[in-house]
């Protein structure tokens, strides 16, 4: 069972080269890495040159991480989608042998998520993002943020192209737009109560250096699948519940009583 690791990146050399490794330390042998760069000007292009053929790249202008995460799963050859942006990475060598385990032992599973950590530019760890069992979109939708790490995801390339892929439009919340679509149209899913992606903490992220404007996204797209998938008035209150209790926390980032992360 083939893997490819789709990686999006722009101006993110100094995490993408532990990401690429990371990747290509996994022990699994069929496999191959595609980055997505949307044409960097911090020496990404050389860092990518270096590694020959042992990746696939490409760097030209793009519309942003949506459609770069889109371009580079049109170009997989792989039954399996590991999506990681360029400043995450895995912790260790055996996360894809036991995602593509997984995989193999149930063709009818169509995603495999796992819990992550949060972890500073030193690699030392900030705070566990725990996952658990999702039955429904309605179960997503009532979770305040994103109840996954975005890179510890792994999914069938027939079931992105199904769902349509990412929605372009969107800046922030691409990835949690796609779990209210991807989930439920999955036949099985899989949770995984171990860490299975590390992602970097940085002043540059974009979740940190927009957190209001992610948050505002955030509810639109919540608002906007609350309405799609008809729940009750109980629910929108739990669900606005959510909303404020983001809110709360950037206000919270900005007067120094909590750490963005």
């Amino acid at each position: 069972m083939r893997v490819s690791f789709v990686i999006p990146t722009r101006n993110h050399a100094r995490f993408l080269e532990k990401c690429i490794d990371s990747c290509l330390h996994q022990e699994c042998s069929d496999r191959e890495v595609l980055v997505m760069d949307g044409q960097s000007t911090d020496g990404t292009l050389a860092l990518l040159r270096g590694y020959g053929d042992r990746i696939r790249w490409r760097s030209q202008k793009d519309a942003g991480q949506s459609e770069a995460v889109n371009d580079g799963v049109a170009l997989a050859d792989g039954e399996i989608i590991a999506w990681i942006n360029s400043d995450d990475y895995y912790p260790h060598a055996r996360v894809l042998p036991r995602v593509l385990e997984a995989f193999r032992a149930n063709e009818q599973l169509d995603i495999v998520y796992g819990d992550g950590l949060m972890v500073d530019v030193g690699h030392q760890p900030i705070r566990v993002h725990g996952s658990r069992p999702i039955e429904s979109a309605r179960q997503i939708l009532l979770h305040p943020a994103s109840f996954v790490m975005q890179p510890a995801v792994f999914f069938r390339r027939s079931l992105f192209l199904a769902a349509g892929g990412l929605e372009v439009g969107l800046r922030w919340t691409m990835d949690y737009e796609l779990w209210l679509r991807l989930f439920p149209l999955a036949r099985k899913t899989l949770y995984m109560p171990s860490q299975l992606a590390c992602a970097t903490y940085h002043a540059d992220a974009k979740s940190v250096r927009s957190m209001l404007l992610q948050i505002g996204e955030l509810a639109a797209v919540k608002r906007r699948y609350s309405s799609l998938l008809r729940v009750g008035r109980i629910d929108r209150v739990l669900m606005e519940a959510g909303i404020a209790t983001l809110y709360a926390y950037w206000v919270a980032t900005r007067i120094g009583l909590k750490r963005a992360s």
